[in-house]
């Protein structure tokens, strides 16, 4: 699972999530589905899953995707506006 919701709402009982699943248990779909590696496993996050869960049911931090923010980000916005913005790599 993948926390994109912002520090500055801590303050909120749910945490905005993105599961993240094994790369060979679905193909990617283009700029919805980042693909990111993970401990050699490759991983895909599927956005179109997105859910609002509370925080105390989730385990400890164990990455930081920070250098997928523009992807996450695209897919994101894909997924709720259905614009294809370019993403820099």
């Amino acid at each position: 699972m993948l926390d994109i919701q912002s520090d500055f709402l801590d303050e909120l009982k749910t945490l905005l999530l993105i599961p993240a699943i094994k790369l060979a248990e679905q193909k990617p779909i283009t700029r919805l589905n980042p693909v990111f590696e993970f401990e050699q496993q490759h991983y895909l996050l599927v956005a179109q899953e997105i859910a609002a869960i509370p925080p105390n049911s989730l385990g400890t931090k164990v990455s930081d995707l920070e250098s997928l923010r523009g992807k996450i980000l695209a897919a994101v916005d894909l997924l709720i506006t259905g614009i294809k913005w370019a993403v820099l790599e």
